[in-house]
C-alpha cells in the first residue's frame, strides 16, 4: 500500500470519528436546547403581555401564535415572527391586544452583526429593556413603519427595517386571519 493510500485512510478514519462526535454531541445536547429556547420563550411571553396568566399555542394558516389569557378571558394574542436580517434570520414574539395594538416586542434569537445590527436588542445603562424595540409598544401593529413610527439603528438600517417589516407584515397578516374565524 502506498504512502499516500494510507495517510488518505488514517485521515478519513479521523474525520469518520469526528462525525460521529460531532453526531453524538448533537443528538445529546438537542434536547437540552429545545427546553432553553422554550423556557426562554415562555419568560418573554410574560413579559411582552404581562396582563395574562396563561398562554395556548395555535396556528393558523402557517402562522404560530399564542392566545394570551387571564382568569379564562382572551387579553391579546402573542404571534411569532421571523425576519430575514443582514447575517441571517432574526426570531422575535409580539405581543398584542385584541385590537392589535403592540404591547410588547422580544427578539428571542439573532444572528446580525456584533455592535451594529445586534443593537436590536442593545439595552441601555438604567433602563430594563432594549431602546429598539420599545419603539414598538402602543402603535398599530399594522401601520408601524421605519423612520416614520420607528427609529433606525445607525449603521444598521437593514437590520432595523427587517424586524419593523416583518412585525408589521406578519401581524397584519395574522389579525386578517383571526378575523376571518
Amino acid at each position: 500500500m502506498s504512502q499516500l493510500a494510507k495517510f488518505g485512510m488514517i485521515l478519513g478514519i479521523i474525520c469518520l470519528a469526528a462525525t460521529l462526535v460531532l453526531a453524538v454531541t448533537y443528538e445529546i445536547t438537542k434536547p437540552k436546547i429545545e427546553a432553553q429556547l422554550k423556557s426562554e420563550e415562555s419568560a418573554a411571553l410574560k413579559e411582552i403581555l404581562p396582563g395574562a396568566d396563561a398562554f395556548k399555542e395555535k396556528s393558523v394558516e402557517g402562522i404560530e401564535y399564542f392566545d394570551a389569557t387571564k382568569g379564562g378571558d382572551l387579553v391579546g394574542y402573542c404571534v411569532r415572527v421571523v425576519a430575514n436580517g443582514y447575517n441571517g434570520y432574526i426570531r422575535i414574539v409580539v405581543g398584542i391586544d385584541r385590537s392589535g395594538v403592540i404591547k410588547g416586542v422580544q427578539v428571542l434569537e439573532q444572528y446580525e452583526t456584533p455592535g451594529l445590527g445586534s443593537k436590536i436588542t442593545e439595552v441601555r445603562p438604567g433602563e430594563k429593556d432594549a431602546w429598539f424595540l420599545r419603539q414598538f409598544k402602543g402603535k398599530s401593529a399594522s401601520a408601524v413603519t421605519l423612520k416614520k413610527d420607528v427609529d433606525a439603528i445607525t449603521g444598521a438600517t437593514i437590520s432595523s427595517r427587517a424586524v419593523t417589516d416583518a412585525v408589521r407584515n406578519t401581524v397584519t397578516d395574522f389579525l386578517s386571519k383571526v378575523g376571518k374565524r
